[in-house]
């Protein structure tokens, strides 16, 4: 009688991910330069964002997909400033144009940018070698259980 094996395959939570928030004044493609240059990471310009209008989805964000190592995290800036188009001139002195702030987690208001790990490295780890970077002030792991966001959030 020939041998049977059997696999048990274990439950796998595919909402289970790590978001790293991170303060500092820097552009969101320097950001993603000094990850790459000081964490060995990898991250380029979302490929799927490239085609989307910017007013569809105006935060800017980038990947780091290595899918035979199995990882994958993301990298969002938190917020955005939209200029709207209508300036009246000769209304004032100073014609500024009316601006709205955007955050894409609004309970982190103060956060300037979101790692979003889903797998391949462990958050703690991930957090010791983004404290190498000068131009950050401050980073911290968020705690998702205080965020009121949808837990299936998709932001792919």
């Amino acid at each position: 009688m020939p041998k049977v094996k059997s696999y048990i395959l274990d439950e796998i939570d595919e909402n289970e991910f790590s978001l790293i928030a991170i303060h500092s004044s820097c552009e969101a493609y320097f950001m993603a330069f000094l990850l790459n240059l000081k964490c060995n990471c990898r991250f380029i310009r979302s490929i799927k964002r490239k085609g989307v209008a910017q007013k569809d989805f105006p935060f800017e964000d980038y990947e780091w997909i290595d899918l035979v190592n199995g990882i994958e995290i993301r990298l969002f800036s938190n917020r955005i400033l939209i200029f709207k188009n209508e300036i009246q001139k000769g209304i004032s002195l100073f014609d500024v144009p009316e601006t709205k702030e955007l955050y894409l987690v609004q309970d982190l208001k103060e956060v300037d940018y979101i790692v979003k790990i889903d797998s391949g490295i462990e958050a703690n780890i991930m957090i010791k070698k983004i404290e190498s970077i000068d131009q950050i002030s401050y980073l911290y792991l968020i705690d998702q259980s205080r965020l009121s966001i949808d837990p299936n959030l998709n932001t792919y």
